[in-house]
């Protein structure tokens, strides 16, 4: 899990919400100085307290994670994706899959035509 990426995402929703980091400490039973921890990383919070954190947020725990994890060595970038899809038409998103299928094949076919090149 990035536990930056998790503390920036706490700090964002607390901030929607208009709190403050003492008003969250109160709603969840943690010290100031925890959320403070957990916001800049310089603390890893573990699950039931990540949960009473989302509660007192009123939102998932899956909304503060998405985007913190990793699988294997790629991050997932949900948030980011999801930020640019938000203002797609229906048709564009009808088309996407397509698109992003040729994408990738349009990928293969220039990283090995850069390897053979490399190669030579």
């Amino acid at each position: 899990m990035d536990y930056k990426d998790l503390g920036v995402r706490i700090k964002k929703k607390r901030e929607e919400k208009r709190m403050s980091q003492a008003e969250l400490a109160a709603r969840t039973d943690l010290s100031t100085q925890h959320i403070s921890n957990v916001e800049n990383a310089r603390s890893k919070v573990g699950l039931e307290k990540l949960v009473r954190i989302a509660n007192a947020l009123e939102c998932s725990v899956g909304e503060l994670l998405c985007g913190s994890m990793k699988t294997g060595s790629r991050t997932v970038y949900s948030d980011e994706i999801d930020g640019i899809l938000e203002n797609f038409s229906n048709t564009e998103m009808e088309v996407l899959p397509q698109l992003l299928r040729y994408y990738r094949y349009a990928f293969k076919l220039l990283k090995n035509d850069l390897e053979e090149k490399e190669g030579k």
